[in-house]
């Protein structure tokens, strides 16, 4: 399946040294852990084990370009990961190692839980209109690693353009 991710490029470095990309639990802020669990689970119950870390977040479909992994990085990384510097990685993963879900459905599980409104669940179909929208961050794609041999180009971003709010 085709992806795309944003990683700070310190991760990647790690990436081309060992070969693989795995999810630490230190990157998470403790009170999304409840909403990251069930996204694990989900992925567990369908056979696709993070063995105890959280996911690779990716989104579906080739690299984007530069507009909507700008505003990707800058929702989703740090200043302190911008700064050091960021990539995009375009990737071909096999399909059997994806979970594919709503991203609306996704914020909807997150408020839920940061507000203590609900308890953790989500609904996991995607609707039509998500698989068919030119709009960015529909659909998105977790992984419970990320192999080197699945990256099939890696872009850097200038850090610059992504502090400028």
């Amino acid at each position: 399946m085709r992806l795309w991710t944003v990683q700070p490029r310190a991760v990647v470095e790690g990436l081309e040294r060992t070969g693989l990309l795995v999810g630490d639990w230190k990157h998470v802020e403790p009170s999304w852990r409840p909403a990251y669990e069930v996204m694990t689970d989900e992925m567990r119950r369908r056979g696709i084990d993070c063995e105890g870390r959280p996911p690779v977040w990716a989104w579906v479909g080739a690299d984007s370009g530069e507009e909507n992994v700008l505003v990707t990085a800058r929702m989703l990384l740090s200043d302190e990961q911008i700064d050091s510097g960021v990539v995009v990685l375009d990737l071909d993963v096999p399909d059997n190692l994806v979970l594919r879900s709503s991203y609306s459905q996704w914020n909807e599980l997150l408020s839920g839980v940061l507000s203590g409104e609900q308890s953790p669940a989500m609904a996991w179909s995607i609707d039509p209109e998500e698989e068919d929208t030119t709009e960015e961050f529909q659909v998105q794609a977790c992984l419970p690693m990320l192999r080197r041999g699945w990256v099939r180009g890696i872009r850097p971003i200038n850090p610059p353009c992504l502090l400028n709010d």
